[in-house]
């Protein structure tokens, strides 16, 4: 997918850290985008575990949950507003009073009913769970955009569910066509 960099549409889309990506946070990060303005950018990591959760334990007034679960990785989103939970998930649940449809490929839920949900089997299929997000300020973006920051490609509920966090980086990029040995490390201007 080529994107112009001031294009304001990248909701749904990922963004693909570079090799040389000068931010350690963001290093070999995959980004779903959940916003894009020309005010500020909002997107969250979906290929960082930060850590694991038994979601059985999110039950009303101590009631038993009724689905056994595993324990459910959360994942860094990223930096800011690191105690905020959100669920990036697929559409065959019912939504949620903070639910938010991204281009029609990803349901973004920020209520805690959905992990209640989780706990009960009936909450979706596909989720991710994520603590934090990264966030940009106008025009911020669009200037690491410009200098070869990040791949932009598109958001493929394919990598963003079922590929292996440690294989969705090159996953997004060889779905570009390129293969990630070939990438320069450094960009160059015209």
């Amino acid at each position: 997918m080529v994107v112009d960099a001031k294009s304001e549409y990248l909701a749904g889309s990922l963004l693909v850290a570079m090799p040389d990506m000068g931010d350690s946070q963001f290093t070999r990060s995959v980004i779903l985008m959940l916003d894009h303005s020309a005010e500020s950018a909002m997107g969250v990591v979906v290929n960082k575990v930060a850590g694991f959760m038994q979601v059985g334990a999110f039950t009303e007034g101590g009631e038993e949950p009724i689905a056994e679960s595993n324990p459910m990785p959360v994942h860094f989103g990223g930096p800011v507003g690191k105690e905020r939970a959100i669920a990036i998930h697929s559409a065959d649940c019912e939504r949620y009073e903070l639910t938010k449809e991204i281009n029609g490929e990803f349901l973004v839920t920020t209520s805690p009913d959905i992990l209640l949900d989780l706990s009960r089997g009936n909450g979706p299929s596909r989720v991710i769970l994520a603590l934090g997000y990264a966030g940009w300020g106008a025009g911020q973006l669009e200037s690491e955009l410009q200098n070869n920051a990040w791949l932009i490609c598109r958001g493929s509920p394919d990598i963003v569910f079922q590929t292996d966090d440690d294989d969705k980086w090159e996953a997004a990029i060889k779905s570009l066509g390129v293969d990630p040995a070939a990438l320069v490390m450094t960009g160059g201007t015209a």
